[in-house]
């Protein structure tokens, strides 16, 4: 009896001692099994999306760059596609992005435009209409947003604002007897007729007034000022047509500046706008037509940092029998109708739409900021009382003439201003040609 208990149970134990080799075994093969599929198929790591903005990166751009990035870092990188301005005309800039989106955006998923060309890139930009609410359109100036628009839609959102300037050389104006009131006189609207009066108070050793007249946007700036002055409803009734007294008066007045007033050496007509900068600064010139912002492009390399540190602003001249008149410009962002990272790209828009992000383009880069706030919150005021004048400034602010083809008429009026400047064409048969010229791609445009 106790022999068949005994082998029962030693025939239990053998079964258990079995029963627990097989799930050791089992396990290690479980085990093995698991080891061999994660070895060949790895946990793949959420990658980076790396959006890539073209633009011409400022210290401003630089430093949200890296702040962004450093927010976001593991999630989204940005890489920065530099067009710096020594290299790169805006012309240049302009074809090269046009090349890039022709062939459906490759490497580009945001970049910057000149606010002009919003109207010719809408066709290969994402709308943006859906993307922000009218509460987030309500903090940004409406001179920056309205030019955002093409065809009743927002098809880019506004990075930057600048606008016409005359800057003047403090250290030279003041050695006039009667300084003080030609300081108070430039900075208060004066007239081109008494502008025109002061050089007289000048030496002649130093050139007088500087503009870019090359076949460049820049005397295109430079004439709508003159010509927006006496007619601010000019293009939206004439159109493209300059046959007109308004037209022919602000074009001879450039003219007159370089061969009637000796006011303005003939060799801006090679220059464009950073060239006549650099004339300015290295021949001390008095007066020079700018951009607010030039008192900051040139910080990282300028031409004579002594000589710079005595420039000052005052508001462009303007015909007596006009209005205070001065072209907006600046840079807009864009985002490719081709890239397929357009979450990121407008969470990346709306960072730098940020007041403190618009406070550091302020800061570093000379650019007027973008959002309402800056102009009316009390903090802001205080700790920058000269937006006041901003605000004010502003209110003589115009855009130039919206138009899809409004690069291509541009670079006809510069084409003949010049001819005119050079004083090789009357500026009768400048204003002529030029007209003929764009009307004639007027109507084949509506023809096709």
């Amino acid at each position: 009896m106790y022999k068949d208990i005994l082998n029962k149970i030693l025939l239990y134990m053998d079964i258990k001692i079995k029963q627990h080799w097989g799930l050791l075994l089992l396990v290690l093969v479980t085990l093995v099994y698991i080891t061999i599929f994660f070895l060949l198929n790895p946990v793949k790591k959420k990658s980076v999306v790396e959006i890539y903005f073209a633009d011409r990166m400022t210290v401003a751009h630089k430093i949200l760059i890296e702040k962004y990035n450093r927010l976001n870092e593991g999630k989204v990188k940005i890489i920065p596609i530099d067009f710096p301005n020594y290299d790169f005309s805006t012309n240049e800039r302009k074809e090269m992005l046009a090349r890039s989106l022709r062939g459906r955006g490759d490497g580009i998923d945001l970049f910057a435009v000149d606010l002009v060309w919003v109207q010719r890139f809408a066709k290969w930009c994402e709308p943006l209409d859906k993307y922000f609410t009218n509460e987030e359109k309500a903090r940004i100036l409406p001179a920056a947003l309205e030019s955002c628009y093409y065809e009743g839609e927002m098809v880019a959102a506004p990075l930057d604002l600048v606008q016409g300037m005359m800057y003047y050389r403090e250290d030279i104006v003041k050695k006039l007897p009667d300084a003080d009131k030609v300081i108070k006189e430039i900075e208060n609207n004066i007239t081109w007729e008494d502008f025109i009066k002061l050089k007289d108070k000048f030496s002649s050793e130093y050139p007088y007034y500087i503009f870019p007249a090359a076949d460049n946007e820049g005397v295109i700036c430079t004439f709508m000022e003159l010509l927006l002055s006496l007619r601010r409803d000019y293009f939206r009734e004439e159109g493209f047509n300059l046959n007109t007294p308004e037209a022919e008066k602000a074009l001879q007045l450039l003219v007159d500046m370089v061969h009637k007033y000796n006011a303005t050496p003939s060799a801006v007509t090679e220059f464009t706008e950073i060239p006549s900068y650099e004339y300015y600064i290295k021949k001390n010139g008095v007066f020079i037509h700018g951009w607010n912002s030039y008192d900051k492009d040139f910080k990282e390399s300028p031409f004579d940092s002594q000589k710079e540190m005595y420039l000052r602003k005052a508001p462009v001249p303007h015909f007596a029998s006009g209005k205070p008149t001065s072209i907006f410009g600046g840079w807009n962002l864009m985002v490719s109708r081709f890239t397929n990272k357009k979450k990121e790209v407008i969470d990346f828009i709306k960072f730098l739409l940020k007041d403190d992000s618009q406070e550091i383009f302020y800061c570093q880069s000379g650019y007027y900021p973008v959002t309402n706030n800056f102009y009316n919150s009390p903090a802001y005021l205080k700790k920058y009382p000269e937006t006041r004048n901003f605000k004010n400034y502003m209110k003589s602010g115009i855009l130039r003439p919206a138009h899809t083809e409004y690069t291509k008429y541009s670079k006809i009026m510069s084409f003949y201003f010049r001819k005119a400047i050079e004083n090789k064409m009357s500026v009768k048969q400048a204003l002529s040609e030029c007209t003929n010229a764009i009307q004639k791609d007027l109507v084949m445009i509506k023809e096709f």
